[in-house]
């Protein structure tokens, strides 16, 4: 694995990359960097071309000209610039929390390019407004205080909150969060990006949870049982509204299954980019 920079339409950029062959992209969730797929990158990266970027404004990746509203557009943007910069032309794409709407609505302005996706414990893909917007105040509550405050025990509890065994938050994740929450302008353009995401007015345009049924790619869907920013049964209708869709649920597992269940997730997800049954691990919505 190698963490490389570039710079995508004026924007500095780094992401993570390891192995080669079919494109795997990797989309971590709000407030969080690259560094959440550590425990993926070089394992996928035996058999795929593994590609782990930090989204527009996070991690080491600047804001660009993103200053207020909704952050989907820009992101998804961003996303398909270093992608076309990369030489990437088919590929699967997969997403944690926000970064699963991400990977939807890149599949939707690329529907002949996203060949497979993967969405991992996202309540912003599935939740209906009113439950989303509950789940928002709360991650933007457990995100400002280490935003504001980022020493290493506030940015541990932060991420314990949201794992079902808080001795399983990777302390690599929590060092890197020290060093990126004190960049210039991460506090302001996490304010801003939280502020865009609960105005729900503004984001209608870019909710997923009423277009699922238009997703046409095998999709694969992981979701932690234990989840607090999650409703499994939500995750139960997306399968069924998905056409092509298996649904795994992981137990005693919170928010983050490929950080919490690492193994066991990258296991699923080779076998799902190999096309290799997964009748053994899924568990699928009634029809």
């Amino acid at each position: 694995m190698r963490a490389k920079f570039t710079t995508v339409n004026g924007v500095r950029t780094r992401y993570h990359t390891a192995g080669s062959g079919y494109p795997l992209v990797l989309v971590h969730g709000v407030g969080i960097s690259s560094e959440s797929w550590l425990r993926n990158i070089d394992e996928l990266g035996q058999d795929f071309w593994v590609i782990a970027p930090d989204c527009l404004g996070q991690g080491f990746t600047e804001s660009g000209h993103y200053t207020s509203g909704p952050p989907q557009p820009p992101t998804v943007d961003h996303l398909i610039a270093l992608l076309d910069q990369l030489g990437v032309d088919k590929f699967a794409i997969g997403g944690s929390s926000f970064g699963a709407m991400i990977s939807i609505l890149t599949y939707f302005k690329l529907p002949q390019r996203v060949e497979k996706l993967i969405l991992v414990s996202s309540g912003s893909s599935t939740l209906a407004e009113a439950e989303l917007e509950k789940t928002l105040k709360e991650s933007y509550a457990n995100g400002a205080k280490a935003y504001h405050n980022p020493t290493y025990d506030v940015c541990l509890k932060r991420l314990q909150n949201v794992f079902y065994n808080p001795d399983d938050v990777p302390r690599e994740v929590i060092l890197m969060q020290l060093t990126t929450y004190r960049l210039p302008g991460v506090l302001e353009a996490y304010e801003t990006r939280m502020k865009g995401l609960m105005d729900f007015d503004a984001v209608r345009p870019y909710r997923t949870a009423e277009r699922l049924h238009e997703i046409k790619v095998p999709t694969l869907l992981m979701w932690g049982l234990n989840d607090p920013r999650v409703i499994f049964a939500r995750a139960e209708e997306a399968a069924r509204k998905i056409e092509r869709s298996t649904l795994v649920s992981f137990d005693k597992c919170k928010h983050f299954p490929h950080m919490e269940h690492p193994a066991r997730f990258n296991r699923v997800v080779r076998k799902f980019l190999k096309d290799e049954s997964l009748a053994d691990e899924a568990r699928r919505a009634a029809e």
